[in-house]
C-alpha cells in the first residue's frame, strides 16, 4: 500500500519540461560538455606542441602542466554532460530487480548522490579561493597561479551537483525515475504518492547523518572495525547502486571522518584536483578519441574483407575473424566495449548469414573483445601505471607479448572445438586465388600503418605513452579523412563520445584517489599487508588468492572500477613479496578481462546483450569457455613470466 498524493500528469509534465528552466539546464549540461570538448582538443594541441618542441631542441615551459590543466578541465567539465547522457557506471542489479520498488532505490542513490556531489562542489569551489588568498603556484617552470586552472574544478563540480539535484527533484515529484530511467517502467509504483517519497528522502538523509555521526565515536585504534566499517560501507555504497565514482568519495570520506582528524574536504579537494591534473593521465582521453574517431569509419567493413580470404582455411572457418578481428582493432583502440561494438558489428552478421552457430559466434566474440584491455593501447594499463607509478609505455609494452599468446590461445579453442564439433562448421568458403587474397588485404593496410604508428613510436623512442597517442588521434583523422567519412557531424560524435567515456573514467579515479588516502590514514593496507605477511604464502600463493579475489569482485565492478579501488591495499603486498610490477599489470589485466565476461556486472556481457538481443544467462554461457581459457592464461604468465618483462627490458636496453 501507498501513500497517494497527486502527482503531476503526463500532459503536465511535458508542459513542466518545455519550461524555460528545463531547456536552460539542458543547455547549461551541454555546454559544459563543449567545454570539455574543446578542453580535449587542447590537450592534442599541447602535447603535439610539447612533442615537436623536444624533438628540435627546444623547451616549451609549463607545457606538460598546461596539458594537464586542459585534462583536468576536460574532467571535470564533463562530469554533468556525461551524468545526463547516463554514462557514469553504477552497480544497476539491483536497481533494476527493483521492480516495483523501483523509485525508492533511486531516491535513496540520488539522495546520497545529492549530498556527496554538494559536499565535492563546497570544496571545490573553496579551493581556488584559497590558492587565489595564498598566492598559491605550480610548481613547474610556468609558474601559473593554481587558482586559474582550479576554476575548470569549481565549475565542473558545481554543474555536476546541480545535475544530481535535478534529477532527485524530477524523481520525487514527476514521474521521470532519473537519468538511468527503466526501459519499461513497472507497472505498479509502491511510491506513487508524493507524501511517500518526501518521507523516504528524509529518512535517506537520516540514515546519512547517523551514519556520520556514528562515525566519531568508534576507536581509532581498532583496525578489525575498521575494515568492516569499509568493507559494509562500500558494498551497501556500491551495492544499492550509488555511481562508483560517487560511492568511492563516500567510502572514503566515512574512513576520513572516523580516523583522522583532518579535514576530509581540503584533503579531497586537493587530492582529486593532483590526481586529474595528471600529464600522464592525458594519454587516457586522446587513445579514447581515437578508438572513437575509428568506429565512425570504413574500418570494420574493409577489416573483414581483408581478414576473411586468410582465415576461411583454418579450422573453424571465419570465426577466427573474431578473435583476429579484435587483435587487431585492440592496437588501435584500448577499449573492450569499442572492440566489441565494432568487431561485433563486422561479424556477427557475416557469421550468421554462413551458417555459425550461435553459440560460438556469441562466445569467442565476447573473450576476444577482452584483448582491448591488454593489447596496447589499453585503457586499463593506463590507470594501472598511474595508480602504481610505473612507466605507461613500459606497461604497453609488456602487454604485446601475453596478448598475442591470449589470441592464440582463443583460436586454438575454436580449432578444436571445429575438430570435436565437425557437424556444426559450415561449409567451407570458395577457394580464392592468391592474387584475390593480396587485392582484399590491401584494405588492411591503413589499419596496419596506424598500428606501426601507435606502437612503433613508442618502440623506437620517439614517444612516450602520451605522445603515440596524440599520434593515434591524428593518423586516425588522416585516416577517415582518406576514407571520406569523417564530416563535421562525426568529428563532433567521435569528440564528444570521447569526452563521456573519459569524464565516467575520471570520475572513478576522482572517488580512488580520494580513497586512497582515506585508506592511508586508517592503517588498513599497511594492516592487510601485514596479516597477509604473517601467512607467510609464496609469491604463487600469494597470485592464486589474488586471482580468485579479482574474480569474485569483478562479478560486481567493471574492470577499471576493480584495479583502482583495490591498488591501495594490493599494492604494498606485491612489494613485499617482492613481485614485478610490470608482471603484475599484464596480470591484473587478464583478471579484469575475466571480470568483463563475468555476471552479474559483466560489462561485455551488457553490450552484447543490447547487440544480439539475447538472454543474459545464455551470453555468460557462451563465454564460460573463454572465461576459464583466461585463467589458463594466468597460469601461463605464473610459468613463463619472461612473456611480460622481456620485452620492456630489451627497449630498457636498447635505450640506454
Amino acid at each position: 500500500m501507498s501513500l497517494s498524493l497527486p502527482l503531476l500528469s503526463r500532459p503536465a509534465l511535458r508542459r513542466v519540461q518545455a519550461l524555460p528552466m528545463r531547456s536552460l539546464l539542458d543547455r547549461l549540461y551541454k555546454t559544459s560538455g563543449a567545454g570539455a570538448a574543446i578542453a580535449l582538443v587542447a590537450i592534442l594541441l599541447l602535447v603535439i606542441a610539447q612533442m615537436v618542441a623536444r624533438w628540435l631542441g627546444l623547451l616549451l615551459p609549463g607545457g606538460t602542466n598546461y596539458a594537464g590543466y586542459a585534462m583536468a578541465t576536460a574532467s571535470f567539465l564533463g562530469l554533468a554532460y556525461t551524468f545526463t547522457r547516463n554514462e557514469h557506471i553504477r552497480v544497476s542489479l539491483f536497481v533494476d530487480r527493483a521492480g516495483h520498488w523501483r523509485r525508492g532505490v533511486e531516491i535513496w542513490c540520488y539522495a546520497l548522490g545529492s549530498v556527496i556531489a554538494l559536499f565535492f562542489a563546497w570544496y571545490a569551489v573553496r579551493t581556488p579561493l584559497l590558492s587565489a588568498k595564498f598566492n598559491d603556484v605550480s610548481q613547474g617552470q610556468d609558474g601559473t597561479p593554481l587558482w586559474i586552472p582550479q576554476i575548470a574544478m569549481a565549475v565542473g563540480a558545481v554543474i555536476f551537483a546541480l545535475a544530481l539535484i535535478d534529477n532527485l527533484l524530477r524523481v520525487l515529484f514527476t514521474d521521470s525515475y532519473g537519468a538511468d530511467s527503466p526501459l519499461i517502467p513497472p507497472p505498479r509504483d509502491m511510491f506513487a504518492g508524493r507524501l511517500a517519497r518526501i518521507v523516504l528522502f528524509g529518512l535517506s538523509l537520516l540514515v546519512v547523518w547517523g551514519a556520520l555521526h556514528a562515525m566519531t565515536g568508534f576507536d581509532r585504534d581498532a583496525t578489525g572495525l575498521k575494515i568492516g566499517v569499509f568493507l559494509f560501507v562500500m558494498f551497501v555504497l556500491l551495492g544499492s547502486g550509488l555511481w562508483v565514482g560517487l560511492a568511492l568519495m563516500g567510502v572514503a570520506y566515512i574512513g576520513m571522518l572516523g580516523f583522522t582528524s583532518r579535514n576530509p574536504g581540503s584533503s579531497m579537494a586537493i587530492t582529486v584536483w593532483t590526481s586529474a591534473s595528471s600529464w600522464t593521465l592525458t594519454s587516457l582521453p586522446l587513445f579514447i578519441w581515437m578508438g572513437e574517431i575509428l568506429y565512425r569509419t570504413k574500418l570494420s567493413e574493409n577489416m573483414f574483407k581483408g581478414l576473411a580470404p586468410w582465415l576461411s582455411r583454418f579450422p573453424g572457418g571465419l570465426l577466427h575473424t573474431n578473435v583476429v578481428g579484435c587483435t587487431v582493432f585492440a592496437a588501435v583502440s584500448g577499449s573492450s566495449a569499442a572492440t566489441l561494438t565494432t568487431v561485433g558489428k563486422m561479424s556477427i552478421p557475416e557469421l550468421r548469414r554462413r551458417g555459425y552457430p550461435e553459440f560460438m559466434i556469441v562466445g569467442t566474440l565476447a573473450g576476444a573483445a577482452t584483448l582491448g584491455l591488454m593489447i596496447p593501447p589499453s585503457m586499463t594499463l593506463i590507470v594501472y601505471g598511474v595508480s602504481v607509478r610505473e612507466s605507461v609505455t613500459s606497461l604497453f609494452m609488456a602487454g604485446v607479448l601475453p596478448g598475442l599468446v591470449l589470441a592464440g590461445l582463443f583460436m586454438g579453442y575454436i580449432a578444436l572445438w571445429s575438430v570435436i564439433r565437425r557437424d556444426q562448421v559450415p561449409a567451407p568458403e570458395p577457394r580464392m586465388s592468391l592474387a584475390a587474397k593480396l587485392r582484399n588485404s590491401v584494405l588492411l593496410l591503413p589499419v596496419i600503418a596506424l598500428i606501426v604508428l601507435v606502437i612503433g613510436s613508442m618502440y623506437v623512442g620517439i614517444a612516450t605513452a602520451t605522445e603515440a597517442a596524440a599520434f593515434g588521434v591524428v593518423g586516425a583523422l588522416a585516416l577517415a579523412g582518406l576514407q571520406g567519412s569523417m564530416s563535421w557531424v562525426s568529428f563532433r560524435d567521435s569528440l564528444l563520445g570521447a569526452v563521456r567515456t573519459s569524464a565516467m573514467i575520471a570520475l572513478i579515479l576522482m572517488g580512488a584517489s580520494f580513497l586512497t588516502l582515506s585508506m592511508g590514514f586508517t592503517g588498513v593496507p599497511r594492516a592487510l599487508a601485514g596479516w597477509i605477511a604473517t601467512m607467510h604464502l609464496s609469491p604463487v600463493a600469494l597470485i592464486a588468492a589474488l586471482t580468485v579475489f579479482y574474480i569474485i569482485i569483478g562479478m560486481f565492478l567493471d574492470g577499471i572500477s576493480a584495479v583502482v579501488l583495490t591498488m591501495a591495499i594490493i599494492e604494498p603486498m606485491i612489494r613485499a613479496a617482492g613481485i614485478d610490477l610490470i608482471w603484475f599489470g599484464i596480470f591484473i589485466v587478464v583478471v579484469v578481462e575475466m571480470a568483463q565476461i563475468t555476471p552479474p556486472v559483466g560489462f561485455n556481457l551488457f553490450v552484447l546483450q543490447g547487440m544480439t538481443r539475447h538472454d543474459m544467462g545464455y551470453i555468460a554461457r557462451t563465454a564460460l569457455p573463454m572465461f576459464a581459457i583466461m585463467i589458463l592464461m594466468v597460469g601461463v604468465l605464473v610459468v613463463f613470466p619472461g612473456l611480460a618483462t622481456w620485452l620492456p627490458e630489451v627497449i630498457k636496453q636498447a635505450g640506454n
